[in-house]
């Protein structure tokens, strides 16, 4: 049986947060190395930016807030660890001297005890409005994987299994890896499938774009009739893959006026040897 964790009605509540001033809708991603020892601590990065070159870049533009979204990691066992209250903010707030508005980011350290596939999911649900626009739910999703291994070598992990399954997304928009991102070299090939509300979504829009080489790296790629899009790597970096939809039939009177989903999936790209 599949583990589920899901935002329950109930929970959802409290991730609802007005913003009546003027807002900016950045894309938020969880950055993890995809390859650890077993038993060492390893560092979850919660990134928010991505707004420039039309969300095709990664920079970053401001911080999650943790009053309002879930980081968690689910163990190859399919038991679920919340880590939200580890988060560690290295950034500055506001009022603090420098540009104007949140900077940095935020981190977690997590210690697998087990080896295998380990997946880190972010989500974040709230209300928000941009200036004199229609308020708007905001509905985010971010994953990432590693691997915890008694050898950490890429060559053991291309060998793990389990990084595609998943977790109660009948109430998001998730991309979910179909093929191994765990060990990918460059020029090696990964099958990524967009799920909107636990079902494949064709014909979106998603967005490629490496760390170092930024906008300059960018690639758009369209979902088949599956979902699909299959992503070839690029010179060794980070990669994040994101895409956004926006559902302008979900409204509620009062509170807003369409929904808008977000997801991202970040993976590791390693030298071929």
């Amino acid at each position: 049986m599949k583990p589920s964790w899901r935002l329950s009605s109930a929970t959802c509540s409290v991730f609802i947060l007005f913003i009546t001033a003027t807002a900016f809708a950045h894309d938020g991603w969880v950055e993890v190395p995809a390859i650890v020892e077993k038993g060492q601590p390893v560092t979850i990065a919660l990134m928010l930016g991505n707004h420039t070159n039309e969300h095709r870049s990664y920079r970053l533009a401001g911080k999650w807030n943790p009053k309002y979204i879930k980081l968690i990691v689910i163990e190859p066992s399919g038991k679920v660890s919340d880590i939200t209250d580890s988060l560690v903010d290295l950034g500055e707030d506001d009022e603090k001297t420098g540009p104007k508005g949140p900077k940095g980011f935020h981190i977690a350290l997590f210690t697998p005890s087990t080896e295998g596939v380990h997946i880190v999911l972010a989500r974040e649900e709230q209300v928000l409005q941009h200036g004199e626009e229609p308020r708007f739910r905001s509905v985010r999703s971010a994953r990432a994987a590693f691997a915890a291994l008694a050898s950490s070598r890429v060559a053991e992990g291309k060998k793990t299994t389990g990084f595609s399954q998943t977790f109660a997304m009948d109430n998001v928009m998730e991309i979910v890896p179909i093929s191994n991102p765990i060990a990918i070299t460059q020029n090696d090939q990964v099958t990524l499938e967009l799920r909107y509300k636990g079902k494949p979504f064709a014909n979106q829009t998603l967005s490629v774009v490496g760390r170092l080489n930024g906008a300059a790296s960018a690639q758009d790629l369209t979902t088949d009739d599956k979902g699909r899009v299959k992503v070839t790597a690029g010179t060794s970096d980070f990669y994040l893959v994101r895409v956004k939809f926006d559902e302008r039939t979900e409204r509620n009177e009062g509170l807003y006026d369409l929904s808008s989903y977000e997801a991202t999936y970040v993976f590791q790209v390693f030298n071929r040897r």
